[in-house]
């Protein structure tokens, strides 16, 4: 395991928020007190060495996923945001938003990890719509974890670029939405979100709905969220 620089420790300690950092294989490096608070350890140091297999609260149903993020990250060399709705500490909901970046060598400038922001972003709106979210059926996938989740925001994978629009659109198909559902969810006719479900499977190069959902959770759409997604839509589509 790589050892974190002491001025980037000395950096997580000073900074408001949960910070910490993780090697090339997920395994903690360190993790500043709030985190260690957050998690549920006795001391935020426990966590060095750890994976988030390890945690002692129901993150670690997460924690395949959570390493499925760090790798992205250090693949692609850039910057992840994530939506965490889940028990924490004390089985208590909170909401956080995590930015991963990657963590570079200062000799060699090659990446060697991860480092993690985590902004508490807990009100009962967000854990209303966690729980929405959770509950609304997803083609072909079924969710046992009751409320909890881990959504990337705004992320785009295998160089599949698309407009705010086309990601809502493509949101709700996933978790089975028809073209009228999604008009009023989206404030547009349903000609309109039917030329959307036609642009998606042209950049997916999909023949119709059905190998649009398999193309789009294959290459890992499942598991995003438009930031646009949280606005005024909202309150009309938990109201479903």
């Amino acid at each position: 395991m790589t050892k974190i620089d002491v001025k980037l420790k000395s950096l997580f300690d000073l900074m408001p928020g949960a910070w910490g950092c993780k090697d090339e294989n997920s395994v903690f490096m360190y993790a500043n007190k709030e985190y260690g608070q957050i998690i549920g350890l006795d001391h935020h140091e426990d966590v060095i060495g750890k994976t988030d297999f390890d945690m002692p609260c129901d993150t670690v149903n997460f924690a395949e996923m959570f390493r499925e993020q760090d790798k992205q990250v250090i693949q692609t060399m850039s910057k992840m945001r994530i939506l965490d709705i889940h028990p924490f500490a004390g089985g208590q909901w909170k909401a956080y938003i995590f930015t991963k970046t990657p963590l570079l060598d200062e000799e060699t400038n090659l990446c060697v990890g991860t480092i993690f922001h985590g902004m508490d972003v807990t009100n009962v709106t967000t854990l209303e719509i966690g729980s929405f979210l959770s509950r609304m059926s997803v083609e072909g996938v079924s969710n046992d974890l009751c409320g909890q989740s881990s959504y990337m925001l705004n992320a785009t994978f295998n160089d599949i670029k698309l407009t705010d629009r086309q990601s809502e659109v493509l949101f709700y198909i996933l978790r089975g939405k028809t073209a009228k559902q999604i008009s009023l969810y989206l404030n547009l006719s349903s000609r309109t979100v039917e030329e959307y479900l036609l642009q998606l499977k042209h950049k997916f190069n999909a023949d119709n709905k059905y190998e649009l959902i398999d193309k789009a959770i294959a290459a890992g759409f499942l598991n995003t969220i438009p930031e646009s997604i949280f606005n005024t839509q909202l309150s009309i589509v938990m109201k479903d």
